[in-house]
């Protein structure tokens, strides 16, 4: 039976000083609307395309049947259609909505007489094609390549990159708006091993690729580090910069394009000695018209938030913090930003006892504990320097479910960013968020629990489809249910 719950949130959103947060604070009420339960294959794959017309799309791939279901507005399941796509061994690489509502697009690789192609499709919101191209004849693949994609920001564009040789790599543009291939160029980068050296790519809304590459990310070479961007144009200009990275060495790193202020950023974390735990953090600033001039600013942590993060590990030679990742990166219209960092580790668990052990058709395989705790935001100005950090303090544990469940969403709109999470990763368990505003204040609140709704949330699939609404899947047992909440201010 579908479910449609009001809960009442008084939160209050102080106003910002600068954006993209700002506007006035108010009280808000959720509305959750549950779907019915719908029966998941072992060999089912889904993926949430998002609201068009005013219902939610989602798309089962079922190795050789693709199912398209729309739900209404109250997630009841109002029709179903098996998509007709081209050719045999179809293997989906991606959909994407399109902003206006209007339908969503379909990019995927399939077989015709020993070749593969890439092929488009355009569906309007009720599943219908409207329109359909083949891009790129690959002919015959000696191998099953490796691929990553990438969209822009305004999801107009989509980069595809293709590996068969790990030397190697072939950047194709895809506009989805003329339904046209642009740019299919093949790079070479001296010295290259795509899986030990290819970071990130990132793509503007003009269609220029930012292919980045690692180099000398290690104590020997501190010096010599940097990275390696290999810039591709729409108009097939290819050129390459470096940015070097004085003489700390990487923790890790995020890419983004800020297409408002035309740079390409990066942020990441940075350790002075060596790989046991990150010393700070840094931001990067590159004008495409000048990446000569990029220097990372470095800044170290504050010694009170460390302390805060390590308790008693705190050590005061070293402070420093361990497990930690930069998940993603909030740019805003300044040019400043938010580096949003999660602390997480696995512990792969050997005994000889059986309790700790997975017995598969494969052999025997260890548990995994998986552990994603507190949440850690550092707001930078324009030119890298501090403006504000804070902790967001959550503890989550599981074990052998890949941490599917854990981890957060992040929602944003103009007043404030919501990071949505579950408190405990079991049945029953109680949904929380915080709500940061752009001085870095914040509350924390209890949502609502799960165990009248039989509801496992998994929140880092989940999507935003509204300035105050997201859609988040949720799965027990091979049974799916999809779930929408709507936050109105009261």
């Amino acid at each position: 039976m579908r479910t449609l719950l009001i809960f009442a949130l008084l939160t209050f959103l102080c106003t910002s000083d600068f954006t993209p947060f700002g506007g006035s604070g108010g009280l808000f009420a959720q509305v959750l609307t549950v779907s019915d339960e719908l029966t998941m294959r072992s060999d089912t794959e889904y993926d949430l395309i998002g609201k068009l017309g005013g219902q939610v799309l989602l798309l089962q791939d079922r190795d050789t049947k693709h199912l398209l279901t729309g739900f209404d507005r109250n997630m009841r399941q109002s029709w179903e259609k098996e998509l007709e796509l081209r050719g045999r061994n179809i293997r989906l690489l991606t959909s994407v909505a399109k902003q206006d509502g209007t339908g969503f697009h379909l990019l995927y690789l399939y077989r015709k007489s020993s070749r593969n192609y890439l092929q488009l499709d355009a569906y309007n919101p009720a599943g219908n094609l409207v329109d359909s191209t083949t891009l790129v004849d690959f002919g015959v693949f000696s191998t099953s390549p490796e691929r990553e994609i990438y969209r822009s920001e305004d999801e107009t564009k989509l980069l595809l990159l293709v590996t068969e040789q790990q030397s190697k790599v072939r950047c194709l543009s895809i506009d989805l708006q003329e339904m046209a291939l642009g740019y299919d160029i093949e790079i070479e980068p001296e010295k290259f091993f795509f899986n030990d050296d290819f970071m990130q790519a990132e793509l503007a809304n003009d269609g220029t690729a930012y292919f980045v590459i690692e180099r000398d990310n290690f104590k020997s070479k501190r010096k010599e580090h940097k990275y390696e961007v290999h810039t591709i144009k729409p108009s097939n200009e290819f050129s390459m910069f470096e940015v070097p990275m004085g003489d700390s060495l990487t923790y890790d790193i995020f890419f983004r394009y800020d297409n408002q202020n035309d740079r390409l950023t990066a942020a990441g974390l940075y350790t002075a000695k060596d790989f046991t735990r990150a010393d700070g953090y840094f931001w990067i600033t590159v004008d495409p018209n000048n990446p000569s001039a990029a220097r990372p600013k470095f800044s170290p942590f504050p010694t009170a938030l460390v302390r805060n993060i390590e308790g008693k590990r705190y050590n005061k030679k070293n402070p420093g913090i361990d497990e930690i990742s930069v998940r993603n990166v909030v740019l805003r219209q300044d040019g400043g930003g938010l580096i949003i960092t999660e602390r997480n580790r696995q512990l792969e668990r050997r005994s000889n006892a059986s309790r700790t052990q997975v017995v598969t058709n494969f052999g025997i395989r260890p548990l995994v504990d998986y552990h994603y705790d507190e949440l850690v935001v550092f707001s930078v100005h324009p030119d890298g320097a501090p403006h504000w950090s804070n902790i967001l303090h959550k503890r989550q544990y599981s074990q052998d479910d890949g941490g599917v469940y854990s981890s957060y969403f992040l929602m944003e709109n103009s007043r404030s960013l919501r990071f949505l999470f579950n408190d405990e990763i079991r049945f029953e368990n109680t949904v929380s968020e915080y709500v940061v505003n752009g001085r870095g204040e914040f509350d924390r609140n209890s949502l609502f629990h799960t165990r009248d709704l039989s509801l496992r949330l998994r929140f880092r699939d989940g999507i935003q489809v509204a300035a105050n609404e997201m859609i988040l899947p949720s799965e027990h047992r091979n049974k799916l249910r999809l779930v929408t909440v709507t936050y109105e201010v009261k």
